[in-house]
């Protein structure tokens, strides 16, 4: 007796597993270079100011990793202060800026820089670092907003490639924040979820999120978030199941 072959449906979801872009639905990016370089600031001089006074912001944070390296017994106060620093010129051109797009996706790096993360989105309630807490929220609502702001009014619509690269960063951190979370969520145990968009998300919803994020990450040009996408994708973990199922039914057939 012949054995029994996978589904339509079972095979589809083994394609797009191991090839999402196999997908029939798969979305596509278009850059164009001839777009303004910012979806929201079209003055070049204004434009050029705020980027140096995001570089100066990033360089605090650089200068200290520099000094670290040579002195590697530097204290956590040290770091905390060049943190501190550099937060506060970043919030100073967002409070000007709110819709300058980058700086939010720099704020979100920064306060992952300094606090990680695990243990932010998802808590153990013993940990009572409210800070850590605080910043792997405001993290997480940064790279929402830079998402919103810079990517395309209709998504087949084209991208800058200034704003494309930022769509790719913003979507892989935020792929990162959701992993992370999924996988304290894994960890069991009492803990405290914060509230995403007013719900608080399950370990799978964490795992599809981080595997979107990836995805979209990918999309727009991250090699490392685009190999990602695949392994934290949720339906890979039904591979195993498919596959098993298939081997049941074989072995039924050959009895």
């Amino acid at each position: 007796m012949l054995p029994k072959q996978l589904s339509r449906a079972d095979s589809a979801v083994l394609a797009q597993v191991f090839d999402p872009e196999s997908a029939p639905t798969r979305a596509e990016v278009i850059i164009d270079p001839s777009l303004p370089e910012d979806r929201h600031i079209y003055d070049a001089a204004l434009l050029a100011q705020l980027r140096t006074r995001e570089r100066e912001a990033v360089s605090i944070v650089e200068d200290f990793e520099r000094n670290r390296a040579r002195f590697p017994d530097a204290k956590e106060t040290a770091k905390d202060a060049a943190y501190r620093a550099a937060l506060t010129s970043l919030d100073a051109l967002i409070a000007e800026h709110p819709n300058y797009a980058s700086a939010r996706n720099n704020r979100a790096q920064m306060r992952r820089w300094r606090f990680g993360d695990r243990n932010s989105i998802v808590r153990p309630r013993s940990l009572l670092y409210a800070d850590q807490r605080a910043g792997g929220v405001a993290a997480e609502r940064d790279l929402r907003a830079c998402i919103a702001s810079a990517s395309p009014a209709r998504q087949q619509d084209a991208v800058s490639p200034a704003q494309g690269k930022l769509l790719a960063q913003a979507y892989t951190q935020l792929g990162a924040i959701y992993h992370a979370a999924s996988k304290d969520l894994e960890m069991g145990g009492d803990v405290d979820v914060a509230e995403i968009e007013g719900t608080k998300w399950s370990k799978e919803r964490f795992e599809e999120e981080a595997s979107r994020a990836f995805y979209m990450g990918g999309l727009y040009g991250n090699e490392v978030a685009k190999a990602l996408a695949v392994h934290t994708n949720p339906h890979a973990k039904l591979c195993g199941s498919i596959v098993k199922e298939a081997m049941r039914k074989e072995m039924e057939a050959a009895w």
